[in-house]
């Protein structure tokens, strides 16, 4: 996965490079800088979750995005 697919992804969710870096359970924003620089390639699990996620309409996605977020380690 190419770091233009993952911004347009990212973008489509109208979510900051923190917001996603917090999604993946990545360090923050200059993580995912370097993934849609690819300076970094995102891990197989990342790159299934956000395929996965724009493969749903925008409400089903957030919705998901929403229910990962209750699950957050405390």
């Amino acid at each position: 996965m190419k770091g233009d697919e993952v911004k347009r992804i990212r973008e489509k969710f109208q979510m900051s490079r923190d917001e996603m870096a917090e999604l993946l359970c990545l360090s923050g924003y200059r993580s995912m800088m370097n993934i849609e620089t690819d300076f970094r390639a995102p891990g197989k699990l990342a790159i299934r979750l956000l395929r996965y996620l724009d493969s749903l309409s925008k409400p089903k996605a957030i919705a998901h995005i929403e229910e990962l977020k209750r699950h957050e380690p405390k």
